[in-house]
């Protein structure tokens, strides 16, 4: 693949991998239906959600990426959730393969804004002085319940997997479909936060993590694709990951197919390998679908984006 020297604009994809998880300790914080602030400049799309976090106002990204949810270390020291941390020996590994060594806080207040009462989710501390929290979806849906994440009417909303199901074959104008996933060999038997599935990238397959997380859709080195690609100009730029900063390959016009549905948009190439997939669908992507998100489900309505879009 040839790149042309110039430098792309900070594009900021977030994606982590924990080797070992633990489950919340309380019941998660309520969670009905809240308004999603998706900032969409510059072609990067990150989605967030605000909440009280130890009783202080916070924006947390999420993102469907993550393997659990964070805060940064500066705020865990600033509100006393330090002397609850524990280390674990594990390694938090971000999207450019670096690793700095885990801490988790468990039973964090957490009440998301609109709600009347809160609950607690338990956090990993990132340590490398990122100033921004992320909330995993997965640490709040329940068996029984989805959690519908809507990038594009900037919804997300909590409610019972068979009364969502039945309100979008009624209601939505985009087919609902289910979706086959599968997770990472290195999770944990009660872990479910990840969602890797089937996605045509210029009429390639490949297995592709659906990552609300990550501003642009990625490719990592060893997506199948790449070889299809070899003759196409791209631009080499700076992405930054969770407490990294490297270098990606910017590639315009890919076609992708994902949920029976086409697009075609540039995505990130980026030269670290995943043993667990091969690239991550993200948030500029996902702002077209509807994401219907349960405890073992994936169901998605996608529309394919207008010219203008």
């Amino acid at each position: 693949m040839r790149a042309e020297r110039t430098l792309h604009r900070f594009v900021r994809v977030v994606g982590s991998a924990l080797l070992v998880a633990g489950c919340a300790h309380k019941p998660p914080p309520s969670l009905h239906s809240a308004r999603l602030i998706v900032d969409s400049s510059g072609g990067d799309v990150r989605p967030y959600v605000r909440a009280k976090v130890a009783g202080q106002p916070m924006k947390l990204l999420l993102d469907t990426g993550a393997f659990r949810s964070v805060i940064p270390y500066e705020f865990a020291r600033a509100n006393g959730l330090l002397r609850n941390a524990r280390t674990t020996g594990d390694l938090l590994v971000d999207a450019h393969g670096n690793a700095v060594p885990m801490s988790v806080v468990p039973d964090v207040p957490v009440q998301f804004e609109g709600e009347a009462t809160g609950g607690t989710l338990e956090f990993v501390i990132n340590p490398t002085g990122a100033n921004e929290g992320v909330l995993l979806p997965q640490d709040i849906v329940r068996p029984g319940f989805v959690l519908i994440i809507d990038l594009g009417h900037e919804e997300l909303r909590y409610e019972a997997e068979e009364s969502a199901l039945k309100r979008f074959r009624d209601e939505a104008s985009s087919a609902l479909r289910e979706l086959d996933y599968k997770g990472c060999i290195n999770e944990g038997f009660f872990e479910r936060g990840h969602r890797i599935v089937a996605a045509s990238i210029n009429g390639v397959s490949a297995n592709m993590l659906v990552d609300t997380g990550a501003s642009r859709t990625m490719l990592t080195r060893n997506n199948p694709a790449l070889a299809s690609m070899s003759e196409r100009i791209g631009k080499i730029g700076a992405t930054g990951a969770m407490h990294s900063v490297g270098k990606a390959l910017m590639v315009p016009d890919v076609p992708i197919v994902v949920s029976q549905t086409s697009f075609r948009m540039p995505v990130l190439v980026n030269p670290q390998s995943s043993s667990c997939w091969q690239g991550a669908i993200g948030a500029d992507l996902l702002r077209h679908c509807t994401l219907v998100w349960g405890w073992s489900s994936l169901w998605t309505a996608c529309r394919a984006p207008d010219d203008g879009e």
